[in-house]
Parts: structure tokens; sequence; C-alpha cells
């Protein structure tokens, strides 16, 4: 086997010049198989149509829409939807596409033979190409019409889906808040109705309540200690009459009777006082205030106890008791200040029950103004669910409002839609197969075979063609060289000698 690493640029045009059939030969054959085979392929037509994503007529700042998210995903949902294998085997039966290739596979391979024929391609941020390969380019046109029109109707039934979900979850949503919320109210009513008088924001009218119960209460226990002094006073001065009366010691009856001051009655006063408390409460409050009816009230109980109290005198004066138990007149001195002794005890009775009911009072508001700090911790955490019920309901509401206007946007047709802007193409010419590029291939793949090929033959070749070469053979000088007769001759024949006698000639010829 010759070795090429000492060949030199004239040894390769040399090798060129003997092989040149090796290598036009194959190149040739190869190429006229790949012609014949181009000619054979069948044209593919391509039909291409462009739709642009119309933004909404209607500004977001008015209507905002319900569908959200690029072109990109809402056309993966889209495609995902429109290659479905029952969307696009209607298509396929409809055209009767690929009927041969139905006749020897199933129907999911030709479902994905179509999937694979169709080509989406988004070229802008507001527009996408749809194509479709088919062998007739009619066919091929009205397919992808079919295609894009599916595109455009299943676009408006996704946004008009979302629109519908968004409202119905909205409208469910608000539901839930609005019973969660009449619960809430109820609560703060019944939380309202249950304390009502010891509410927070009626302690300040307790405090100033129970003030005015404090001082009452001081006012009543004055009262009552005026009147023991004046009931002692009569008891004395009813004695010293009677023990000068039994010594037959003449009195006055002047005396006695000056002798006695003049008794003022606390009913009066503080049935005045009532008065006065219940006109200012009516600045402030209605007629049917729970303060101002309790006012009405205690007015009411003052006025026929001060009518009970002035009783048994009147009755004593008028009825004219003047007997004793022995039957005698008794003195009508003695008879006016045992009247006047009896009407200081039942005031000073009448006094008590007042302190009494003030004690009440006073414990019942001091309760109240004890719970304040229970009461306004509860009523923080029903108001506190109650305003973030209420904030949310609100929230829902608007949200519902706007899902509201998106649906009626989407239905009047004045939201995002895809219109068509380039109908799909009639193509003039086919896509597929580029036979010039597969020609040029060819030509190129069998010349690559045909210098593959003289490569081969030339290693395998033992032939000894210059002196160069004896040179390299014998390690000796060349000294004298002599060329062959008829050597243009021999070049030449050999030149056109058949390829094949010489391969089958060097397959005949064994390696050293």
């Amino acid at each position: 086997m010759k070795n090429i690493q000492n060949l030199q640029l004239e040894d390769y045009f040399d090798i060129l010049k003997r092989r040149i059939l090796w290598i036009l030969v194959p190149g040739v054959i190869i190429w006229f198989i790949t012609f014949l085979f181009a000619q054979r392929l069948p044209n593919v037509y391509v039909s291409e149509t462009l739709i642009l994503v119309e933004p909404p007529k209607v500004p977001t700042d008015y209507v905002r829409p319900a569908s959200v998210g690029t072109i990109q995903s809402r056309l993966s949902t889209i495609t995902q939807q429109i290659m479905s294998r029952t969307r696009l085997e209607k298509i396929i039966l409809d055209n009767n596409l690929y009927a041969e290739k139905r006749h020897s596979a199933s129907m999911e391979e030709v479902v994905e033979k179509m999937r694979s024929d169709i080509s989406l391609n988004v070229t802008k941020t507001d527009a996408f190409a749809l194509s479709y390969r088919a062998y007739d380019p009619i066919l091929a046109q009205k397919v992808t019409s079919q295609i894009a029109s599916l595109y455009i109707e299943e676009n408006l039934k996704v946004r008009s889906e979302q629109t519908e979900g968004v409202s119905e979850f909205l409208e469910s949503q608000l539901k839930e808040t609005e019973s969660k919320l009449r619960e809430q109210e109820d609560r703060m009513r019944e939380f309202k109705s249950r304390f009502m008088g010891g509410l927070p924001e009626q302690q300040a009218a307790n405090l100033a309540t129970l003030n005015r119960l404090q001082l009452q209460l001081q006012a009543s226990q004055e009262s009552i200690s005026r009147l023991q002094d004046q009931r002692a006073q009569q008891k004395r001065l009813m004695t010293e009459y009677e023990s000068f009366a039994q010594l037959g010691l003449g009195v006055e009856v002047s005396v006695a009777t000056s002798a006695v001051p003049s008794v003022a009655d606390p009913a009066s006063r503080e049935l005045e006082k009532k008065k006065a408390d219940r006109d200012a409460a009516l600045l402030r409050y209605t007629k049917n205030h729970p303060d101002v009816r309790k006012l009405e009230s205690e007015i009411r109980i003052l006025e026929e106890r001060i009518s009970k109290q002035h009783q048994p005198v009147d009755t004593a004066l008028t009825d004219g008791i003047e007997m004793d138990s022995a039957g005698q007149k008794m003195d009508p001195n003695l008879l006016e200040m045992r009247t006047q002794l009896q009407s200081l005890d039942f005031q000073i009775q009448q006094a008590k029950k007042d302190q009494d009911r003030i004690r009440n009072e006073m414990a019942i508001y001091q309760a109240r103004v004890d719970s304040v700090p229970r009461l306004e911790q509860l009523q923080k955490e029903i108001s506190r669910d109650y305003e973030m019920t209420q904030q949310n309901y609100r929230s829902l509401l608007a949200k519902k409002n706007e899902a509201a206007m998106a649906a009626n946007l989407e239905k009047r047709q004045k939201g995002e839609q895809f219109r068509i802007l380039d109908p799909a193409s009639l193509p003039e010419k086919p896509s597929e197969p580029n036979r010039l590029r597969l020609n040029l291939a060819g030509l190129a793949a069998g010349l690559a075979f045909g210098l593959l090929l003289s490569l081969v033959l030339e290693l395998r070749d033992e032939s000894v063609r210059s002196e160069r070469e004896v040179a390299q053979l014998t390690q000796l000088p060349v000294l004298v060289s002599i060329p062959l007769i008829g050597e243009r001759q021999s070049k030449e024949t050999s030149l056109f000698r058949s390829p094949f006698r010489v391969l089958s000639s060097l397959w005949r010829v064994s390696p050293k």
C-alpha cells in the first residue's frame, strides 16, 4: 500500500488525471438517481394566514377584562383544544384528508401527521401566523381557513367561559360573605341589646349618672339627719307640753306651734331635681330613650309619694280626732304635735326607702362601669370581624360589578378579539421539495463518493510512476531514466480505460 504522506501537489494532479472517470462516473450516477428521486417526490403546498389580536375597544381604565395573560399563554391553551383528536378528526373526515394513510395506519397516526403539518408562529406581540401543508393547494387553503375560524371561535368561547366563571365565582363568594355579614350584624345587635346601658360608648353617661346618684345619696343622708333632728326636737316639745298640761299650767298654743320649725319637704326637692334632669336629657335624647323613660318613671313615683305624704295630716285635721283612749277630748295643740311627729316619721321612712333605691341604682351603674373593660374587648372583637367582613363584602361587590361589565363587553364583542388580517393564501408554487437543492446534494454526494473511491484505488495501486518513487523505494539515487516509447499514447489510452476492468484487475493483485 502506498504512503500518501510524501505526495506533492503535482502528484495529486497526476492522480486526478488518472482517476477522473472514477470520480465523474459515480458522481453522475448518484446525481441521476437523486434527480429521478426528486422528480418522483410529490409537491407540497403551504397555505398561510395572518391573524391579528385586536385590543379591547373600551380602554381597560374603564372596564377591566376578566381574562388576562399573554398571547402566548392563551394561544397555548387554545391550540391544545384545537389540536385535540376530536377536532382534527372531524376536519380530516370532512375534507377527506390523508385518504391513503387512513387505509394503512390508525386514526391516531393520521391525527399526529396532521398535527405535524400545522404550524403556528407568533410573529409579533399582537399577531400570529397559521399555516398548513398539503399536496393540493386548494385543499391547503381550505383547511387553513377552517383552522383559523376555529381559533377565532375558540378564543370567543374561552373568553366567554372565563368571564362567566369569574362572575359565578364572585356571585357565590358574595352570597357567602353576605350571609356571614348578616350573622355578624345579628351578633352585634344581640350584644348591644343584651348590654344596653353598659356599652363602652355609654360609659360617660353612666359615670355622670353615678355622680348624680352619689349627690342624691348625700343629699338624702343630709335630709334624713335634718328630719331626725326635727323629730327629736318635736318629741321634746311634745313631752314638755304634756308635762306642763299635767301640772295644770297653761301654755299658749302659739308657743307650741311656733316652736315647731317648718319642715322642708325633701321629696319635693328631689322631684324638682328629677324634672330638671329630665329636661336636660330631652335636649340630648328623644322621649323613647331609656334614660328619659326612667326619669319619667321616677317623677311619677315621687309625685305619688308626695300626694300620699300629706294624706295622714289632712285626714287627722279634717276628721277632727279629739278623743284620747279614755274617751276624753284631747288638746288640739297636742294633737297637732303628734300629727307633725307622725309626718316626720313618715318622711324619714320614705327618705330611707329613697336612700335604698339610690344605693341599688348606684350598684347597677357601678357594675356597668366595672364591666366596661371586658365589654370593650368583646365589642372590639365583634366590631373587627364585622368591619373586615363588611370590607370584604364591598370589595367582592365591586369586583362583581366589574365582572358583569366585562361579561357585557364580551357579549357585545367589544373586548379583545382575533381578526384575520391576511386570509388563507392560495399557494402558486410548491414550497417542498426543493429539487435544485436535492440535485446539488446528490451531485455533491456522488463526487464525494468518487473521490473516496479514487483514493482507495490509489492506495491499493503498487505501480511506480516516477523517479522520486524509485528513489524512495530503493533508497538509491536515480542516475538515468529512459522514457517509454509511446508514453503519450499509453497515458491517453489509460485515461479512457474502463474503470470496471481496472477495478477487477486490482482485486486480482495481492498486496505486499
